[in-house]
């Protein structure tokens, strides 16, 4: 084994799993966010950052379209692989990084980065031509159905100024919120990110980083329910999202084994809750980070939010009630995108809880 196999195989020992949920697969998640845990494994944020596509579920239409340009843009040496019960989900994962370590180890002289497919593990390259690369981080443009008007743009809709170059949406002039004449890009956020409510699609124009004339949508609007789960449960969930998002992986941590605890009814998963919610509570950093972030119909923001998350976690007060896409619209119209993603993060949302529409706007601000 050369000193180059030998690395690429250290490295791959803790693949790096970019884990996309279909919406019914809430529980299936948390079990594969587990597996991980145990493992010491990370979860990527971002297709480049990614060795495995884990994909739990059965996605639809809308949704294996975004994960079919998700599996476009991870480097090689690369695995995807479905899961759809919790039992699958170990030996996956385990049968992964094995292939994947191999696959440096011993490449293949046809394609020295790509480890060889078989049944439960596909290789997702078919009907892939015409897919461009976009920023993961940034989910710009893992859009509804991937088709963006007549052009085939991957930028959003509407009126794009000077139109499309080499595929590219041009932005236009248009006032912002201080009357400057700024450029206005017609964008489209989800229906995957780290911490987002996957399926969920936020429509808009953003000057600068401020998101404007937002608009929301789901991209399989009719995917079954998450099935029921606790308060406690859910609200250690959000938490988990939003402490992610907000960067703070230890205390995300803590929260996905406080969600595991309560799922498995285990001893002390109830003081475990507490501690959380003292510490989500207590943190002046993270209360200073969403204070004034995403105000509700109730003039609430998403501080007041995760309080009442907490009271959930602790059976202490009720969880939030769920936001209308009218309020998802209200909440993000004028905010920074990292504000965005804050606020969004502090919501349960499903196409059961937040129903909306599929069809984003048109060219006239028109669902």
């Amino acid at each position: 084994m050369g000193l180059r196999a030998a690395v690429t195989s250290w490295a791959l020992a803790r693949p790096r799993v970019l884990v996309v949920d279909s919406p019914e697969a809430r529980a299936l998640r948390w079990a594969a966010e587990a597996e991980l845990d145990r493992r010491g494994w990370s979860a990527a944020l971002s297709p480049a950052d990614a060795d495995v596509l884990l994909v739990l579920g059965e996605p639809g239409p809308g949704l294996a379209a975004a994960v079919d340009l998700l599996w476009s843009q991870l480097p090689a040496p690369r695995l995807r692989v479905q899961a759809r019960t919790p039992a699958a989900l170990a030996e996956s994962l385990a049968d992964a990084a094995a292939r994947l370590a191999a696959s440096g180890a011993d490449p293949a002289p046809d394609d020295p980065w790509q480890a060889a497919p078989r049944p439960d593990v596909h290789d997702g390259t078919d009907g892939m031509d015409g897919m461009d690369g976009m920023d993961g981080m940034d989910g710009m443009d893992h859009g509804e159905h991937m088709d963006h008007g007549e052009h085939g743009d991957h930028g959003g809709h509407g009126d794009h100024g000077g139109g499309d170059v080499a595929g590219l949406a041009m932005a236009q002039t248009a006032p912002d919120r201080d009357g400057l004449q700024l450029d206005s890009l017609a964008v489209t956020i989800g229906p995957w990110l780290p911490g987002w409510p996957t399926g969920l699609v936020v429509h808009g124009r953003l000057q600068g980083d401020v998101l404007t004339e937002p608009h929301v949508t789901w991209v399989d609007p009719d995917a079954a329910p998450p099935p029921p789960a606790s308060p406690q449960v859910v609200a250690a969930d959000v938490l988990s999202r939003l402490l992610l998002v907000a960067g703070w992986p230890l205390a995300a941590r803590q929260a996905r084994r406080t969600r595991a605890d309560l799922v498995a009814g285990t001893a002390g998963a109830g003081a475990n809750a507490e501690r959380l919610a003292r510490r989500v509570t207590g943190s002046r950093v993270l209360t200073w980070s969403l204070r004034g972030v995403g105000h509700d119909e109730q003039g609430r923001d998403a501080v007041d939010r995760v309080r009442q998350w907490a009271g959930s976690l602790t059976g202490d007060g009720d969880p939030p009630p769920p936001a209308s896409p009218q309020a998802v619209a209200a909440m993000t119209d004028g905010a920074e995108l990292a504000a965005v993603r804050l606020a969004v993060a502090t919501l349960d949302a499903s196409p059961a809880t937040t129903p909306a529409g599929s069809h984003p706007p048109d060219e006239h601000g028109h669902g």
